[in-house]
């Protein structure tokens, strides 16, 4: 089972840096160019790996299932009525709507009263992978996700943080008999080209 993981398209929170969390916001016009872009990337990708999308879904947020719904009118797939709130965005707590870098000076250890730790939010993340994978049966598709659930969690199936990933940005994953492991990075690279580069 391959799957594809994007980052939902751009919101005006974006462009003004503030945390997002599990706020309801809608994309703006980039973001909505960027999921029509992702949808061209995600066919080219699917002819590259010899994966076929046979589904659609994303997190519970606005944002990720707009995106998910442009991302659908192109590959054509309809979006399923099932959404995976695990795959959500990180809670930022009282930290939601501040300015990023106000946000990180009132608290430099990140720990934003009402909000989740990371490692939660990898717990869940994780756990939500699984629940795809259960729900799909086995067939390739694509989810639309967040930022810091994307992070999280090709840091953690290839032991390095990947950083600030862009709107619109895709990973595949792919589950086999161990578990999960990324094949193409956020990065566009495939894994084994990432290693080779190093």
């Amino acid at each position: 089972m391959k799957l594809a993981l994007v980052r939902h398209g751009q919101t005006d929170w974006n462009i003004q840096r503030r945390y997002q969390g599990w706020e309801g916001l809608d994309l703006n016009e980039t973001g909505r160019s960027q999921a029509v872009d992702a949808a061209e990337r995600l066919l080219g990708i699917g002819a590259d790996l010899g994966a076929q999308w046979r589904w659609l879904s994303s997190s519970t947020s606005p944002r990720a299932m707009q995106t998910a719904q442009i991302i659908g009118d192109r590959l054509p797939l309809v979006p399923g009525d099932l959404q995976f709130e695990d795959l959500r965005e990180r809670g930022f707590g009282i930290a939601e709507g501040m300015l990023i870098e106000e946000a990180r000076t009132r608290w430099p250890a990140r720990d934003y009263p009402g909000g989740e730790t990371t490692e939660a939010v990898l717990e869940r993340a994780l756990r939500g992978l699984d629940a795809v994978a259960a729900a799909h049966d086995g067939l390739d598709g694509v989810l639309v996700t967040h930022g810091t659930t994307l992070r999280l969690v090709v840091g953690h199936l290839t032991g390095e943080d990947p950083g600030s990933l862009p709107n619109g940005a895709i990973a595949v994953l792919d589950r086999g008999p161990g578990g999960w492991r990324t094949i193409v990075h956020p990065s566009g690279t495939t894994v084994s080209e990432q290693v080779q580069g190093r």
